[in-house]
């Protein structure tokens, strides 16, 4: 997608904290493309998809690409009113908008989005990665794993995985001056 600048309509489902909204959007940034989000838990009905995304969806990119609308939680949409609605718009403005949805329970979208969308299973990482990665990003921000360290960052890993976000959210309000 990134070599051709081109981004289908996507879902990408998985659970809580695997990096699905941080793959949406780095997508986005990587083609390089005009997005807007929005939060389906929080702006689930009707008068969203009428007041924020058909009005997004319907105007040009000054960019000149594509624009993208990723929609967070999309499993929380109305599937009465909000999803079919959307269903509609994938259509009627597929030249102009890219929809990326994200969800934790891929069964709540509706089949007519399933069919036109590209869907991707974004599987959590295994214990040995999780802590890796964990460990990396504490590096990266200047955390010394020494060994007292990496027997906190063992029992914050133990006690969140397979949730990465949450890991690093937690490790983060910790850490003070380069401690945990």
């Amino acid at each position: 997608y990134v070599d051709r600048k081109e981004i289908p309509h996507l879902i990408l489902c998985g659970s809580a904290g695997v990096g699905k909204t941080t793959v949406a959007k780095a997508l986005c940034e990587e083609v390089g493309c005009d997005y807007m989000m929005i939060n389906g838990s929080d702006e689930s009905g009707i008068d969203t998809f009428r007041m924020k995304i058909k009005n997004y969806a319907s105007s040009m990119s000054l960019m000149g690409a594509k624009k993208v609308i990723i929609i967070d939680e999309a499993d929380y949409l109305n599937p009465n009113s909000t999803q079919p609605a959307m269903r509609a718009a994938m259509e009627e403005f597929a030249h102009n908008c890219t929809f990326i949805m994200t969800c934790n329970y891929p069964n709540k979208i509706i089949p007519a989005i399933h069919s036109r969308t590209q869907g991707f299973h974004i599987e959590h990482l295994d214990q040995e990665q999780f802590v890796s990665r964990a460990a990396t990003v504490l590096i990266t921000e200047g955390i010394d794993l020494n060994e007292a360290n990496f027997e906190v960052l063992e029992q914050y890993t133990t006690a969140c995985y397979p949730d990465l976000r949450k890991c690093l959210n937690m490790l983060q309000q910790n850490c003070t001056n380069g401690i945990l």
